[in-house]
């Protein structure tokens, strides 16, 4: 190999490396946005709070995003000035500021639809400055590649990782402190939890090696060029080392968002040019917790990944992943495929998630008779094209549905009797589809399909205040049952 003689310490490791490093399309990407600090959480949360309480229900634009930065610079949330006294441009401090809220998953936005909160979004403008900061870590915990907003090629060539998680495992096994070279052209090599043994062996290597040895493999790899990936991210025209797009820059110039996105929590932190663990007591605890039921799942769009991302509730786990498979699952034999893995797999559940898994199922089953047959629910009804699993950022709908008046008709599926919170949830789709789907604005409805009705169901239903409140939500029992799906 050349650069490395053959009496060159760990040479079949390193030569390894380097022809891993050339080969390799991804690295850790953070959008640059703004680096994160508390000032910076300081500053999302009043953002949040200008969103929720003036902006909420507008429709992204550039109109709406005019008034919405007009209202941040009088606030003074945001300058619009560089520290120097030059003029920022408004466009791209609009999109800096939303491109970090969508990093972290609390706030949903598209071209021409409605601004969306995540349920994230809504925790962080509640309690302490200590709890937004809790909020803003348990973000970083679950944030993943492979995720939607990172398309292409470049996405796709990641296994499933877990960065944040992954990082605490290397500093469990690198006595708890990592230097800024290790994390630039080690860490950021891992694509897949399954890495780490790897990883960490080329850090030992590496630390096992003088100061000249290191200098030969980082000049062995600074002018490999980043091997392409298609719609990866993009570069900045700003380059600081040198204006050819080798790897070794683009992480170079990625690292302080980098390392202040993956190192926020407090138990990690930086020391001068080193990722240290502050509480290694704390960082076992959450790898015991988190590590044994690690499932990552690959969300298929967009609105998949921010009803999972902007979720506190949900994590990433084998009950996320089964849950995903049943969705995902159109026809009979993709049933079956996924019925023999939830077996197979049941020893991962606790007994409450594993009902949690046979209610999804029989949901499944129900779904399926009834997108055959969506006339049993109703005279002249068709499901819309896509309908079925339609996805929105705020979950997906079972059944997107058009009545013979050309209504839109949306379907919640309960395996048992409904209860009061599907109201909740059928009315957030309801006003998902009348603020953001062509054709819908007052002219959208639900059917909730469950095992029975008891009368809270019934008193929700009439407490919507509205004189057809049969007609705007019906009710229909599905009459299946464990026994028999």
């Amino acid at each position: 190999m050349q650069g490395l003689h053959k009496t060159f310490p760990f040479r079949d490791i390193f030569a390894s490396f380097i022809e891993e490093y050339s080969s390799s399309a991804t690295y850790w990407y953070v959008p640059k946005a703004r680096t994160l600090n508390d000032e910076n959480v300081q500053v999302i949360m009043e953002i949040v709070k200008v969103i929720f309480y003036e902006f909420l229900g507008y429709i992204w634009n550039q109109e709406t995003q005019d008034k919405i930065l007009n209202r941040f610079i009088e606030l003074k949330i945001v300058s619009p000035y560089e520290p120097d006294g030059t003029k920022v441009d408004r466009t791209a401090l609009i999109r800096i500021w939303k491109k970090l809220l969508e990093t972290l998953g609390l706030l949903w936005v598209q071209n021409d639809t409605e601004i969306v909160i995540t349920d994230a979004g809504l925790d962080l403008l509640s309690g302490s400055a200590e709890e937004r900061r809790l909020v803003i870590e348990g973000q970083i915990i679950k944030y993943q590649y492979p995720n939607p907003s990172l398309s292409g090629l470049y996405a796709e060539r990641f296994a499933g990782l877990i960065p944040h998680l992954f990082l605490l495992q290397v500093l469990k096994e690198c006595n708890h402190r990592i230097t800024s070279v290790e994390y630039e052209l080690f860490v950021n090599l891992a694509q897949s939890q399954d890495d780490i043994n790897r990883i960490v062996q080329y850090i030992h290597s590496w630390r096992d090696i003088n100061k000249k040895e290191k200098e030969v493999i980082v000049e062995s790899v600074r002018d490999m060029v980043m091997q392409e990936g298609e719609d990866g991210p993009e570069l900045s025209t700003d380059m600081e080392l040198d204006e050819r797009p080798t790897r070794f820059n683009r992480i170079h110039l990625n690292l302080s968002y980098q390392r202040s996105f993956f190192a926020f929590p407090s138990y990690v932190g930086i020391d001068d040019s080193e990722i240290i663990c502050r509480e290694p007591n704390k960082v076992d605890e959450l790898l015991s917790k988190l590590l044994p039921i690690l499932k990552i799942t690959k969300f298929r769009t967009l609105e998949d990944w921010f009803a999972y991302f902007g979720n506190p509730q949900k994590k990433s786990s084998w009950l996320t992943y089964l849950i995903s498979l049943i969705e995902d699952a159109v026809t009979s034999e993709q049933v079956r495929e996924v019925k023999t893995e939830v077996e197979e797999h049941k020893d991962l559940l606790t007994p409450e998630e594993v009902e949690s898994i046979e209610r999804a199922q029989i949901e499944k089953d129900i779904e399926t008779f009834y997108c055959a047959h969506p006339e049993l629910l109703e005279k002249g009804l068709v499901v819309r094209d896509n309908g079925r699993q339609f996805p929105t950022p705020i979950g997906r709908i079972d059944l997107l549905c058009l009545s013979q008046k050309g209504e839109f008709v949306v379907v919640e599926i309960k395996a048992q009797d409904a209860r009061d919170s599907v109201f909740g949830q059928i009315l957030r789709y309801i006003g998902w589809i009348h603020r953001n789907i062509e054709g819908a604005r007052d002219k959208v409805r639900g059917i909730i399909l469950a095992s029975k009705f008891p009368e809270t169901a019934r008193y929700s239903r009439i407490g919507l205040m509205k004189p057809d409140y049969q007609n705007f939500i019906k009710f229909k029992e599905h009459g299946l049952n464990a026994q028999d799906t």
